[in-house]
């Protein structure tokens, strides 16, 4: 085992315990993490697994797929994320419109 992969791997256990914390009740979100990470480790371990994988899959090189996974990845990352912005501002404009219906109705019943 070359440094880079001892580096790696600890980087990965930390990322994995990390994540198992921020998602602790959630079983789901927890066995995906446990499932990239132990892939991750995997890959660092046997770098040329990801050559063979990508030839069966038609790619030339296991860095390319790795790459369009990726790009793949955040992409559906950024539409989790524009989700839950739009969930929260929906939140917000429900709060604020009971709150002025609210204000409006003390006002009423005070005059």
């Amino acid at each position: 085992m070359t440094t880079i992969q001892a580096i790696l791997i600890l980087l990965c256990l930390g990322g994995g315990i990390f994540a198992s914390v921020i998602f602790k009740s959630r079983l789901g979100y927890r066995l995906l993490i446990l499932f990239f990470f132990v892939t991750a480790i995997a890959f660092v371990l046997f770098p040329d697994a990801t050559n063979v994988i990508a030839r069966h899959l038609g790619v030339t090189r296991g860095a390319d797929l790795l790459l369009y996974l990726m790009v793949f990845a955040v992409i559906h990352g950024f539409f989790l994320l524009y989700l839950r912005s739009r969930k929260l501002e929906r939140k917000t404009t429900e709060v604020i419109r009971a709150l002025a219906i609210r204000d409006a109705e003390h006002l009423q019943s005070t005059n």
